[in-house]
């Protein structure tokens, strides 16, 4: 959700328990506010994000409902936005939820540079996220969005939680092409690799974790898009240790990401292999012991998934708005929310990337350039720029091998 300056009139819902503040987000299908929550002693801060009733079609309707229903399930993860309750007012529903008081994992790393050459503060973020994605598998959720942009920090940028489920699924696969961010979406999900007629959704978030640990080590994306138009991505798949040659990496994190970035779903690595790899690795950006890495992709089938827990029931709407303190007592009409298979499908003209441009509303430049395998070797893009933050994207790059302390972002 692209972050935005502007204020608001302070106002207040929930018959004057919450207090709306400045807009911290705009979306394509609403607003998020930075608030205090008065129903709780002492007051407690919050984001409020406002969904419209008004203006809206069917279609539109039906993903929102889709939206509060899948986070609300999701909701009591350590790794997930908390959800607290919902508020209905005349003007719309808003979803009251925790607040990350330090902004997107997105700002964290490239204004911030926080994670820059710490190994162990990456593995301790990283592993926060893999196990939010992992707990929405379980449930089975696909979130089909993760991105830095999509991640809020907190504790110094030592805690980090999922937020936004505009986009996610309880579909096990999709025909859905182009759903997703530019820079993070998988190939398959794409529908340019050998006429596709559906993609799995979940093993398309495990691809995404990969392209999140790049920007975590590198501050880089390693390509624009996983697409055969892409130099970059292209010169990866003849060559995976091409990554080594335009980013700093290590030996052993080429091991990881290779086993993350298979172009056939059914080969990428599973989230406990993942969560292994990872926890274990000496080093992101060093060689400590310089192992042969063999960087073909491996087949993780001897890493079956784990079983999912039993769903949680949704909340429930009242008439005026939804008076609970305690939001496990929430119950909502059979009517309210509706299933995957009776939602229309997500045309690519609405949220998918486009040709010069990004997509999710994120940014509103071109995209960097992305470095040709025979004139820039040693040269990654950075990481893109949200709009409004920086006057179109920036296309400068960082020599190879150049460690992960020194990346000027």
């Amino acid at each position: 959700m692209t972050a935005s300056c502007s204020t608001h009139r302070p106002r207040s819902i929930d018959d004057g328990f919450i207090h709306l503040h400045s807009v911290i987000g705009n979306g394509a299908y609403g607003v998020v506010f930075s608030a205090v929550d008065y129903r709780y002693d002492p007051p407690v801060k919050r984001a409020v994000k406002q969904l419209r009733r008004h203006g809206i079609d069917e279609r539109q309707r039906r993903f929102q409902q889709r939206e509060i229903e899948l986070h609300w399930a999701a909701r009591n993860h350590p790794s997930i936005i908390h959800m607290d309750r919902l508020v209905k007012e005349q003007d719309g529903i808003y979803v009251v939820m925790d607040h990350g008081d330090e902004g997107d994992l997105f700002a964290m790393i490239t204004e911030k540079h926080r994670y820059a050459g710490d190994d162990l503060l990456i593995k301790k973020v990283f592993l926060q996220i893999l196990d939010g994605v992992e707990h929405l598998h379980m449930l089975g959720i696909a979130h089909r969005d993760v991105k830095p942009e999509n991640i809020v920090c907190s504790n110094d940028g030592t805690v980090v939680r999922i937020v936004d489920f505009g986009l996610a699924t309880r579909d096990h696969t999709s025909t859905e092409f182009g759903c997703g961010s530019t820079f993070y979406i998988a190939p398959e999900c794409l529908g340019e690799w050998d006429n596709a007629r559906c993609y799995t959704t979940q093993t398309a978030d495990v691809w995404s974790l990969g392209v999140i640990l790049v920007n975590l080590v590198c501050g880089r994306n390693p390509w624009r898009c996983a697409s055969p138009t892409d130099e970059s991505f292209t010169a990866f798949l003849a060559d995976p240790t091409f990554l080594r040659r335009i980013l700093p990496i290590s030996h052993e994190c080429l091991d990881i990401l290779t086993q993350i970035f298979t172009p056939k779903p059914e080969d990428r690595i599973s989230l406990d292999h993942l969560r292994v790899l990872v926890h274990n690795i000496a080093s992101f950006t060093e060689d400590v012991q310089r192992p042969k890495v063999d960087a073909r992709p491996v087949s993780c089938a001897a890493f079956p998934p784990v079983s999912p827990p039993t769903p949680v029931t949704p909340p429930h709407y009242v008439d005026n708005y939804l008076e609970v303190y305690e939001p496990e007592s929430f119950i909502f009409d059979d009517n309210f929310f509706c299933h995957d298979q009776d939602l229309p499908p997500l045309h690519p003209d609405s949220i998918s990337p486009l040709p010069q441009r990004s997509c999710s509303g994120s940014s509103e430049g071109p995209y960097p350039c992305t470095p040709r395998p025979d004139t820039n070797v040693g040269c990654a893009p950075r990481i893109s720029t949200k709009g409004g933050s920086i006057s179109g994207y920036i296309s400068q790059y960082v020599p190879t091998a150049v460690p992960a302390a020194y990346l000027q972002y």
